[in-house]
């Protein structure tokens, strides 16, 4: 089929390895229990963090901004693919496509910043108790995070911009259940040489700077947590490490694969199946593990249910 130049074509085709499944009923009630249990636990850890006084400290105002940017990031692309289960309609309008690929460019480079403030934040709490509040403020913590928001949503735009501005051939058949970056490249009929540019530096800042911030904070964190003698102080400070390194190199195994290796096709639509492990199951996962390895969460949890009870 020939493909002609369309600047502004009026549909995508998202087509994903879950089109035309025979199994379309069973992945809608998949991805709608996934969705729904996303929300209640992101939900729940801003709910238990708001509420409890003594949770309002640097670490869990990260948290709880980590969980507003799963349920963000969840909210982008699923309800989309549920609706598209129900109207057995894959597709997505030129503009609904340019607003998915902003907010979820913009949670993603956000959320890799602000793993760096957490890591930082652990840094100076295990490397230097004694200056952690003079150097670790409230202010701080509110400069940083919005720091992070704004710098997400610069880099999106620019993303978003410079992706919308290329002439799209006429087979807009997007290989993912979403709207992303490396997907619509590959439709453009045009030279996409100042994208991929782009797309380099902000994957040098945002992922391997960040990555690298990441690795020596914990570095410095692990010589510390050697030199504690109190064994219940070291494992206290490794349980509030534990938690967001997992995530950690959950996120960035995912992406450095979705993003590094995809070339060399290891598997059959290994780009969408990658895709929906960072894209839909991290932001799942992510109240599981905080949850379930972080005490004073669990604690809070249990003091909230009671006074509910009562």
């Amino acid at each position: 089929m020939e493909k002609n130049n369309q600047s502004h074509p009026g549909l995508f085709f998202l087509y994903g390895p879950l089109h035309d499944s025979p199994f379309d009923i069973l992945w809608f009630h998949v991805f709608t229990y996934i969705y729904c249990m996303s929300l209640i636990g992101n939900v729940a850890i801003i709910l238990i963090i708001f509420l409890n006084s003594s949770l309002h400290i640097p670490l869990y105002f990260f948290l709880a901004n980590l969980a507003f940017l799963d349920i963000c990031c969840i909210s982008t692309t699923v309800p989309k693919m549920l609706h598209n289960f129900v109207m057995a309609s894959f597709t997505i309008t030129f503009s609904a496509c340019a607003v998915q690929l902003f907010v979820f460019s913009w949670i993603e480079i956000t959320e890799l910043l602000l793993f760096s403030c957490m890591a930082f934040d652990r840094y100076i709490a295990i490397c230097k108790p004694l200056h952690y509040t003079i150097i670790i403020t409230h202010k701080v913590c509110v400069q940083a995070s919005i720091g992070v928001w704004l710098l997400g949503a610069f880099s999106s735009a620019v993303h978003t911009s410079l992706t919308f501005t290329l002439s799209f051939c006429n087979d807009q058949e997007i290989k993912n259940f979403f709207c992303e970056v490396p997907s619509l490249l590959k439709l453009s009929c045009t030279d996409t040489t100042l994208n991929e540019i782009f797309t380099l530096v902000t994957d040098l800042i945002a992922g391997i700077l960040c990555f690298v911030c990441i690795a020596v904070s914990y570095c410095f964190i692990i010589i510390s947590i050697s030199r504690i003698r109190s064994a219940d102080s070291k494992k206290k400070a490794i349980s509030t490490c534990t938690s967001h390194i997992t995530v950690v190199l959950i996120y960035y195994g995912t992406l450095f694969i979705a993003y590094v290796k995809p070339r060399y096709g290891f598997f059959e639509n290994q780009d969408v199946i990658l895709s929906i492990i960072y894209g839909i199951f991290i932001p799942f996962l992510n109240p599981l593990i905080y949850t379930f390895r972080n005490r004073e969460l669990i604690n809070a949890l249990t003091k909230l249910n009671i006074k509910m009870a009562k």
